[in-house]
């Protein structure tokens, strides 16, 4: 099961474990977890100095997070929250394999 977390406060959001909906390379669940992770990563990474995105890979979890400039938090907070809707469908239609987590 991969379990999201999303910090709303901290403005971070945590990935671990693996979905074993379908075998390697056939695990569409696991495609769209990713799909939605790069997808913030690189939309906080476009922000750059406004957002100042930290990205931490290991083995099996992904933790991303920001530390925005002053006056961009809310900017920040709105871009999670738009990819959180993804984590949060995913967990609904698939809830043997993803659960979601929003911590405010």
């Amino acid at each position: 099961m991969i379990r999201a977390r999303y910090g709303r406060r901290s403005l971070s959001l945590d990935l671990c474990g693996h979905a074993h909906f379908a075998p390697k390379g056939q695990d569409i669940v696991c495609a769209a977890v990713s799909v939605l992770a790069l997808t913030a990563a690189a939309a906080l990474q476009d922000e750059g100095e406004r957002f100042y995105p930290r990205v931490v890979e290991r083995p099996g979890a992904l933790r991303i997070a920001c530390e925005p400039a002053e006056g961009s938090r809310r900017a920040c907070r709105r871009l999670l929250d738009t990819i959180w809707i993804g984590f949060e469908l995913l967990a609904q239609e698939y809830p043997d394999y993803v659960s979601a987590e929003k911590e405010e």
